[in-house]
């Protein structure tokens, strides 16, 4: 295991999510087939939604293929369980039932009957994977190996257990489930609980109370009230809530709220509630708003399974049991071509992963999928480390512009997120981004439409006492725009040097725990923060297997000579001086590093059989041959661990290490894999093997623990007289451990050649024979294909820290080009985007594609005429940077990519406009206004610092603040929030007089998987032809100068492309011109328009009659929605006390501000950026016009 090895001394239970659901195709083209991978994946709520909200451009729904990874058994019991009841026939008739059964801890007869039958129907079909197979559910839930399928069904055969309980088993299980329900209450009875309050998105203050409230009522109950009166005793404990990994005992975690994966605003945003609202009446509202949002979308998932087949059904659910890392490596296998996966199924067992056969080989008829273009990881980064997770996922994105890895957090790291960010990379984001070959999308384009106001607004109105900060990231592929080919990306190289000290410089992050001056540091913070330190000084995920696995990774993305960059790099970790306990740890570095596949230049086969022959050490003088890394067992007696089981557990999760001591020498071994049970050896020397007998009790039962880890053999061979102990590592939470183990933290030790205890194998242990060692290499499939695109060098700054300068090396191999060239001609270069760039050599022109955005105004070229090439070096490239500044031209922050000739989206997720609902604002004065504040937050604290100073003169104009003042004037008025609602808008360029587009709004929706508004519009062509045969009384213009004029043509296509639910035509003019906007560069040219004409006309019947049939011609559906500012780059938040702050800095006709504003002469209370605005808005105003 790459992770740590963490004592089980206390396992939550996650039976419902805890953050509302998403729609996982959000990013795809509605042509392209979703091959998702869910980790972590916990209830289905993600896959429920997306059933329902996925877009679709046929009759026929999108093929959805779901793989989904967990490490509790139970949590994919309960989803099959789910699934196969929405298969039956009858299903929405007993939907009310399937939703207590998968959301209420007490259960009503009827409920509780439906139930135990499903379950007697399950489990026979849970004896193997044949009988699974030739079930009536295998075509909508596949299981991905027998471990699995025995272990969900074990889960079954436990809630049907409960039904043959005899009076007094009864009376013990609610008793104990009631115990479990009420220690829980007691946790929580003193705080505020607002698990549920972030998913009302932009409702999430009117939320507050509700949240809390309903939390209560519902461990008080153990039920949701919708408050019909319908509703049935509900009095029997749910079984499927009662068992899980943690075994029989309750351990539901104590933050569950079945409403939480839902979406409240579609039952708060028109309920006239006041921010301070304390009345209970709105919770059966609420509630009733998520059952009928769980039976919507359970129908669509009804209509996808039932009377489909295995090739027919539009929605394939595929099921593993076991640990994400080691799936994710499992299928990284697969791909490999590996017969078995070398790798153990989860922490704490003993099995190795073997996938079913008939759907992981080359030989597989109907293969599962083994790469994705849609990995969701849930908020596993806060348990296992961005690094484990993002080296095992990323080889399993697929190669292609649309594929989308993401990443949620909910623990805050760091003081802010831009500090959090750079702690979880450890380091600069653009290096690490080049490193690893993916992006976060939003750190590119500077905007997500993605809105998490609800973090924002928890922390206004709670202050410090917020534990958790939502952050969810999409990453992409750094070479996006591409071919959709790994061959064709350009070669990135660094300097062996350079290269090596970043490593060094990761390495010092991912091990900073090791640094004692901080632990020290951390006792001079005010009691509250250090208190907070020392609690999440235990939330520890790297080991060194971790940092040789990113190394592995990155260097499949950089070439070089790797060979050198070990050896300087082993240099580095041996001379350094910081990591004081870092040197304990070095031959397990080293360790790590050989199965990784580098080389170390004083280790080799050799040099184990010299050193073997010098010192001849007892423990390997039965064998014949001593391999190059071996496996190191110890038992641990029960005994020894029961004095401090108690101890451990009450720490809560210490991490736990192995040790090598001898003499004065002390090696650390923290990439180990445990287990309780029987260890059965056999034979000798080399052939010594073992067997691992599972005590599947675990801590609970009566068994030894066995641990394992790999070592070099000559670590064993210079220390084989010393002792190998297990120990705890010591952290500033286990600090009071020390009384009872000692300052060496040692739970048990043996001399290494105690073959009582200890033991030397050539294989880890497993729970067969038949498997391959544990500890096999870890080096990534090689690649002997050359590349075909262009080298790029990179070339770090003086610190070292981050990439300063990226290089591009560009052969001249046409003969005119180098005749050119020889002759003397002149070489320049332009830039076509941000990351393009076009080298002209007289009439040879060359495309030169960057990783990432790049400044070719301030290029340098480097030409050699006799040897025919032509460097590119571009200073200063990374425009990356999380210290955002004012910019003018933006236009290729709004970034699109053919993916299979289809238009593919960078930044902007994908919205099904008729599955988002309609909500009318409250009239009354009393209702909290959400809709305002929402708007203002799509603003940074320095843009609305910026809108009220004006732009000052000279100044580089913020066409970002620009674009953003023009959604929100367009958003405002659409909304009716200053006055009658305005639904008729066209953009005006000022300066050449032109109106480009003209904007109808016909609805303001609810976008409820991202927590935001859009405005269901219709785009149309600005020339004067075709605006003067409108019906339209009255238009808002809004201005844009040159700048934002040119963003405008940019993001209009992405508008329309995001809600797009029909096809592009074979003559579309986006192939045609291989360009999307059309025309770039055009401005405000109204007869140039920049999206195609394939939408043009498409459903446009709700036109017709209010603005006539030229309306109805030429207009295409879009989604125009705010575009937030990335909290990680910029400073978000706004002041609760004023709500409005953001539209008192803009002119109050057109919303438009970092302009020159005039007050009112008359009242001075309100500005207008023009004297045609103030006549326009006159009608208005005068009504409240007073004389100041």
């Amino acid at each position: 295991m790459s992770h740590l090895l963490y004592w089980p001394g206390r396992i939550f239970f996650y039976p419902v999510g805890n953050t509302s659901a998403i729609c996982l195709t959000e990013e795809l083209p509605p042509e392209h087939k979703a091959d998702v991978l869910i980790l972590g994946c916990g209830d289905p709520r993600h896959i429920l939604y997306t059933a329902y909200a996925d877009a679709s451009i046929t009759n026929e729904p999108r093929k959805l293929d779901v793989t989904c990874c967990d490490t509790d058994a139970a949590v994919l019991a309960r989803n099959t369980l789910l699934f196969t009841l929405l298969a039956d026939e009858g299903a929405e008739d007993r939907l009310s039932s399937i939703w207590n059964i998968f959301y209420h801890m007490f259960l009503d007869e009827s409920s509780l009957s439906l139930l135990i039958e499903q379950c007697r129907k399950l489990v026979p079909l849970a004896e193997s994977l044949d009988s699974w197979k030739e079930g009536p559910y295998a075509h909508v839930v596949a299981m991905c190996s027998s471990d699995t399928l025995s272990e969900i069904g074990r889960f079954w055969k436990l809630w049907l257990g409960t039904s043959n309980f005899n009076a007094k088993q009864a009376k013990r299980f609610k008793e104990n489930f009631q115990s479990g329900i009420k220690n829980v209450r007691k946790r929580c009875e003193d705080g505020v609980v607002m698990t549920s309050m972030r998913s009302a998105g932009p409702l999430a203050p009117v939320a507050l109370f509700a949240a809390s409230e309903h939390f209560k009522r519902f461990w008080m109950t153990g039920v949701t009230d919708d408050g019909s009166p319908d509703t049935k005793p509900a009095n029997n404990p749910n079984p499927t809530f009662a068992f899980s990994l943690f075994g029989d005992e309750f351990a539901v975690h104590y933050g569950t709220d079945p409403i939480s994966g839902f979406h409240l605003a579609e039952a708060l945003a028109s309920s006239g509630l006041e921010l301070t609202n304390k009345t209970a009446s709105i919770i059966p509202k609420v509630v009733q708003a998520v059952r009928q949002q769980f039976s919507t979308w359970c129908k669509a998932v009804i209509r996808r399974v039932q009377n489909s087949s295995a090739s027919s059904a539009s929605l394939v659910v595929r099921m593993y049991a076991g640990e994400a890392l080691a799936f994710c490596q499992a299928l990284r296998a697969v791909n490999a071509s590996a017969a078995h996966t070398p790798i153990f199924t989860a922490p704490w067992r003993r099995s190795v992963v073997q996938l079913d056969d008939t759907l992981y080989s080359r030989s597989a008829p109907s293969p599962a999928p083994t790469s994705f273009n849609v990995i969701e990881t849930s908020n596993l980064l806060d348990h296992l480390g961005l690094q484990n997770l993002l080296t095992v996922t990323i080889p399993l994105l697929s190669d292609s512009p649309s594929s989308t890895l993401y990443t949620e957090a909910l623990l805050p790291v760091g003081d802010s997120p831009a500090q959090g960010i750079l702690d979880q990379v450890c380091g600069d984001l653009s290096t690490f981004s080049l490193l690893l070959g993916v992006v976060p999308s939003a750190y590119i384009s500077r905007f997500t439409t993605r809105s998490n106001t609800a973090e924002t607004m928890m922390q206004g109105l709670t202050g410090s006492s917020v534990n958790q900060y939502h952050e969810r990231l999409a990453w992409k592929h750094i070479h996006f725009g591409h071919p959709s080919n790994s061959l064709h990306e350009p070669e990135l190289s660094f300097s062996e040097t350079q290269l090596a000290r970043k490593l060094f410089d990761i390495y010092l992050k991912m091990f900073s725990d090791e640094d004692l001056s901080k632990r020290m540091a951390i006792m001079s913070f005010d009691k509250s923060k250090a208190q907070r330190m020392i609690q999440s000084s235990g939330l520890i995920h790297y080991s060194r297997r971790s940092f040789a696995l990113l190394l592995a990774h990155i260097k499949t993305k950089i070439h070089c000579d790797w060979n050198k960059v070990i050896s300087d790099l082993e240099a580095l970790i041996l001379q350094d001086r910081t990591l004081i306990t870092g040197s304990n740890f070095y031959q397990e570095t080293a360790c790590q590093l050989y199965l990784a596949g580098f080389r170390l230049p004083w280790f080799s086969p050799a040099h184990v059989r010299e050193v073997r022959s010098e010192e001849d050490p007892p423990i390997f003088r039965a064998w014949n041959t001593v391999p190059e890394v071996v496996a190191v067992v110890l038992v641990v007696p029960r005994h020894v661990i029961a004095k401090v089981q108690s101890d451990l557990s009450d720490v809560g999760t210490p991490i736990l290490q192995c040790e090598i001591r001898v003499d004065f020498k002390h090696n650390a071994f923290a990439c180990i894999s445990g287990s309780f049970g029987k260890l059965e050896v056999s034979g000798e020397g080399e052939n010594k093997t073992a067997v691992v007998v599972e005590d599947r009790a675990g801590i609970n039962g009566t068994s030894p623990l066995i641990v394992s880890f790999p070592v070099l053999s000559t670590t064993l061979i210079y220390t084989s007289g010393g002792t190998v102990g297990l120990a705890v590592r010591s952290t500033l939470a286990t600090g009071g451990l020390t009384q009872k183990l000692g300052l060496e933290m040692t739970l048990f030790k043996a001399l290494l050649t105690d073959e009582r205890y200890a033991h030397v194998l050539a294989k880890a242990p497993t729970t067969s024979n038949d498997t391959i060692s544990s500890e096999c290499s870890l080096e990534p499939p090689k690649s002997d294909a050359k590349r075909q695109g262009h080298p790029i060098r990179a070339e770090m700054d003086k610190s070292n820290m981050q990439v300063q300068s990226l290089t591009a090396h560009v052969d001249i191999v046409d003969p005119a080009g180098e005749a050119s060239l020889t002759g003397g001609c002149a070489v320049t270069v332009e830039q076509l985007s941000p990351n393009k760039a076009k080298l002209h050599v007289d009439q040879y022109e060359h495309v030169i594609s960057f990783p990432f955005p790049v400044d070719t105004a301030n290029a340098k070229v480097r030409i050699a005429r006799k040897s025919k090439y032509v460097e590119k070096q571009v200073v200063a490239p990374m425009t990356l940077t999380l210290n955002v500044k004012r910019e003018s031209k933006i236009a290729g922050n709004f970034r699109t990519a053919f993916d299979c000739g289809v238009p593919t989206l960078w930044s902007m997720h994908r919205v099904s406009l008729d599955r988002c609902p309609t909500f009318k604002l409250p009239k009354s004065r009393n209702a909290f206004n959400w809709l305002r504040p929402h708007l203002g937050l799509s603003f940074s604290q320095r843009e609305r610092a910026s809108r009220e100073r004006g732009a000052l003169p000279g100044s580089t104009p913020d066409t970002f603040v620009s674009l953003k003042d023009s959604l929100h004037c367009l958003l405002v008025s659409a909304a009716g929030l200053e006055g009658p609602r305005q639904a008729e808008f066209a953009l005006w360029n000022p300066d050449e007089d032109e109106f480009y587009a003209t904007i109808l709004v016909t609805d303001i929706r609810l976008d409820l998987g991202s927590h935001t508004v859009v405005a269901d519009s219709w785009i149309i062509p600005g020339s004067s032809d075709i605006r003067n045969k409108l019906k339209i009384a009255q238009v808002l213009s809004i201005k844009t100068d040159a700048y934002e004029s040119e963003a405008w043509r940019h993001l209009l296509p992405l508008f329309i492309e995001r809600c797009r639910t029909w096809k592009h035509k074979p003559s579309c003019e986006y192939l045609v011109q291989n360009s999307v906007p059309l025309y770039p560069g055009a401005g405000s040219d109204a007869k140039k328009v920049p999206w195609c004409s394939c939408g043009m006309g498409i459903g446009t019947d709700v036109l017709k009659e209010r603005y006539g049939s030229t309306s109805a011609k030429y207009a295409t559906r879009a989604a125009i929605s705010p575009l937030f500012s990335v909290s990680y780059m910029d400073k978000v938040g706004l002041n609760m006390d004023d709500p409005a702050e953001p539209l008192s800095t803009g002119c109050v006709a057109c919303g438009k501000g970092d302009v020159p504003l005039s007050a009112c002469a008359r009242c001075k209370k309100v500005k207008y950026c023009s004297k045609d605005c103030q006549v326009k808005d006159w009608k208005l105003h005068k009504k409240n016009c007073v004389s100041a």
